[in-house]
């Protein structure tokens, strides 16, 4: 017994088997989509009154929110002079700040200067002292050696 198998015929049963085999997944596919929906449809029954208690609150709390937005822009809206007042006078204090530390930074400047300034004298005065106490010892010591 011999059969002939032609590419036709080859075709065609690659083209019913994956006919079939999509078949067979799109019934899968189905059924896994009802046992979602019945899934669904169980929660949704046995949480029926929660449900409906959520929507309904859901309109108050809408209108709680709307209450608040609105409060939130009349305060706003009156605080907006102040603020800006409230930045203008910080402005002007960082100035008032920024001239002030200037003229303490001048200030300090001078001082550092007359300290300066100072033990530069300071320092004259000890050389000079140091001189006249050579003098003093090179006359002492002249005079010992004229008297002896």
């Amino acid at each position: 017994m011999t059969v002939t198998l032609t590419v036709q015929d080859l075709f065609r049963f690659i083209l019913y088997s994956l006919g079939i085999g999509v078949l067979i997944y799109l019934i899968v596919l189905i059924k896994n989509i009802n046992s979602i929906a019945s899934d669904l449809k169980f929660i949704l029954k046995s949480n029926r009154k929660e449900i409906d208690s959520i929507i309904k609150d859901l309109s108050e709390t809408a209108q709680n929110a709307n209450v608040i937005s609105e409060e939130s822009k009349e305060l706003i809206e009156s605080l907006s002079p102040d603020a800006k007042k409230l930045v203008s006078n910080i402005s002007s204090i960082s100035g008032r700040v920024d001239s002030t530390t200037e003229t303490v930074s001048q200030f300090v400047g001078q001082v550092s200067e007359s300290f300066n300034s100072t033990a530069h004298t300071i320092r004259s005065i000890n050389d000079y002292i140091d001189i006249i106490v050579e003098i003093a010892d090179i006359v002492k010591n002249t005079i010992r050696k004229i008297r002896s």
